[in-house]
């Protein structure tokens, strides 16, 4: 004989176990919170699970756990749109369960409930968790500090194709009322479920190495859990890393995604930010008319003033020159006047001293009579060249000046075979032309229409 211990076999072990449980809490049922770190769908309809718990990052406790096919059908009901959601891997859930032990397969739980408001409110916690982190690390207004272009032309959108938040979003901006035509880059992507944070990441950073005017995230409408990953902290964190303005548009009313906060700006539906978009385009337009109407109306104001200056100065012209004129003349008679008394007088002085002469001196021969009469004679005769000459100095004078008065006439400029050019009834003074502008040329008998094309220096 052997000297072994006494010993026990595993079933024995196993089946005394399995009493004390059934014993004491076979048929009792208790809600259990719980992470999700594997699931299974099984074909045949049930779904294995495996729940752990962790504390500080350390799993403190772990168990595999079955929903039976009967249960499913009831938990998808009351989880609704939410189901796939709500029971992935990473998810904490709260479920109501009992437990069951087999000897051949252990221990496990029967979950036969999901609280759905339970996993609403994690979804709540963990939106306001990452908000607060973004907020502590000063990066949730970044993507605010960017300034939006007066006029958005070049588009990125990350958007799910063939859904109506996409189409509404294309429909409204590419159809929009003004014709106003945008530079769209589509950059597709999946917008919930497994895999979609990845890729929405991936599509950032693909959009960040070029610069457009904005960048538009867009979606339908949808519960909370489907909305969930726009509460990510990686995408809204690399939102605040980009270098255009991010616009959102989630089609949800009341909710507010984590990346609401962190874009330049957030609207409540895909079709909102193509309003703002287009309205944008609209508002700068607008802009634009009213400065060229206020600059017309000041161009326009200002050929007025400045035709009334011509047409004074054109007057101050005739009238200085009749002003000259009639000065000119009154000079030249007053001249005239003053030579003629001037010679009477002479002629009266020459005639009393030859009087006084003859006179005082009667005895006087003859010989000295004549000698001064040729002296008189020639007096009389310098006298009268010395009028001549300064008559014919001043006339000569008098006709040089009417005749640059008369030379300077626009008449007189035409009669000479000159023109008068003409733009838009206005003097032409070397201004830049377009091209094609009509010219008219007025000559003396006749005005000829021609058209601009080049300047030669």
């Amino acid at each position: 004989m052997s000297n072994l211990p006494s010993y026990y076999s595993l079933s024995k072990i196993l089946n005394r176990v399995k009493t004390i449980i059934d014993d004491n809490i076979d048929g009792k049922y208790f809600w259990l919170k719980v992470e999700i770190i594997n699931i299974n769908f099984h074909r045949s309809g049930h779904t294995y699970i495996e729940l752990a718990e962790n504390i500080n990052g350390k799993t403190v406790a772990k168990c595999k756990a079955i929903i039976w096919s009967q249960n499913i059908s009831q938990i998808r009901e009351v989880l609704g749109q939410d189901f796939s959601n709500i029971l992935k891997k990473g998810n904490e859930i709260l479920c109501y369960t009992n437990i069951q032990f087999d000897t051949a397969h252990g221990l496990s739980l029967l979950i036969t409930a999901i609280n759905l408001e339970f996993a609403v409110g994690q979804i709540e916690k963990k939106r306001q968790e990452t908000l607060d982190r973004l907020k502590k690390e000063g990066v949730i207004d970044l993507n605010k500090q960017i300034k939006v272009p007066l006029v958005i032309s070049s588009i990125a959108v990350i958007a799910s194709e063939n859904t109506s938040g996409y189409e509404d979003f294309i429909k409204n901006i590419q159809n929009n009322h003004y014709n106003y035509k945008y530079n769209l880059e589509i950059f597709s992507s999946a917008v919930q479920g497994n895999g979609a944070e990845l890729e929405i990441l991936r599509k950032l950073k693909t959009i960040n190495k070029q610069k457009y005017d904005c960048i538009v995230i867009i979606r339908g409408g949808g519960s909370k859990m489907d909305l969930d990953v726009f509460n990510s902290y990686e995408i809204s964190k690399q939102i605040s890393k980009m270098q255009s303005a991010v616009f959102s548009g989630i089609g949800h009313e009341t909710d507010i995604t984590v990346i609401d906060f962190a874009a330049n700006q957030a609207f409540k539906t895909p079709t909102e930010v193509s309003n703002y978009i287009v309205n944008k385009s609209y508002d700068f337009e607008q802009k634009i008319l009213s400065t060229y109407a206020l600059i017309y109306e000041k161009q326009q104001n200002l050929l007025e003033r400045k035709f009334g200056e011509l047409v004074l100065h054109t007057e101050g012209i005739t009238h200085a020159s009749n002003v000259f004129t009639r000065l000119k003349r009154g000079t030249l008679h007053t001249l005239m006047n003053r030579l003629t008394a001037r010679i009477s007088n002479l002629i009266n002085e020459e005639n009393n001293t030859l009087l006084l002469s003859n006179q005082e001196q009667l005895q006087q021969s003859k010989r000295i009579i004549d000698n001064k009469e040729r002296i008189v004679k020639k007096q009389l005769e310098m006298l009268g060249l010395l009028v001549d000459h300064v008559i014919n100095t001043k006339k000569t004078a008098l006709s040089n000046s009417l005749i640059q008065i008369a030379s300077s006439s626009p008449k007189t400029i035409l009669k000479k075979g000159f023109a008068i050019p003409r733009v838009n009834g206005n003097l032409y003074k070397g201004e830049p032309l377009e091209k094609d502008s009509i010219i008219k040329l007025e000559f003396q008998d006749a005005i000829i229409i021609t058209k601009y094309i080049k300047q030669e220096n």
